[in-house]
């Protein structure tokens, strides 16, 4: 298969998720039992907030992408393949899971599988890459995995 991602499209996609887990996390810290989720999912929510500015404004200096396939529908069939594993499918579905956790140990786990999704997700687009664009690739990376250690360390003082 080419390369048929740019740093664009991760960072479009990226755009999406930050904003969907926006979405999960303001309504996780109006609904979280104990004080420390509502502190940490407030928290997550402003940084989930800012990295989607971030990606936005990265969006904008990013070279426009034209994928190059091999067939006719492969770069759409590839996305919707990617794509079909997300934890929210959109905004909607983000606040239900954060409402619908039965507990504040729930809501972590579930917050966990999310940014561990996504980092597979970056992992997996950033094989299809160019050089050139793997810095704006690798800072999404690093945002995510600083969520997975955050979440981490919540779950395991939630589980004492």
């Amino acid at each position: 298969m080419a390369n048929l991602f740019l740093a664009s499209e991760i960072v479009a996609m990226n755009v999406t998720e930050e904003h969907n887990g926006y979405e999960f996390y303001q309504a996780l810290s109006r609904s979280a039992k104990t004080q420390e989720l509502r502190e940490a999912a407030s928290r997550i929510a402003q940084q989930e907030k800012r990295h989607e500015e971030r990606f936005r404004k990265w969006l904008a200096e990013l070279e426009p992408h034209q994928p190059v396939e091999s067939y006719p529908g492969e770069y759409d069939a590839y996305v919707k393949a990617l794509l079909r594993h997300r934890t929210f499918p959109d905004e909607d579905a983000a606040r239900k899971m954060a409402l619908e956790a039965e507990t504040d140990l729930r809501a972590v786990e579930v917050a966990l599988q999310m940014e561990k999704n996504t980092l597979l997700l970056l992992q997996e687009l950033r094989k299809h890459c160019p050089e050139r664009d793997l810095a704006f690739v690798d800072a999404t990376v690093r945002e995510e995995e600083d969520h997975l250690i955050e979440l981490t360390e919540l779950r395991d003082q939630l589980s004492k």
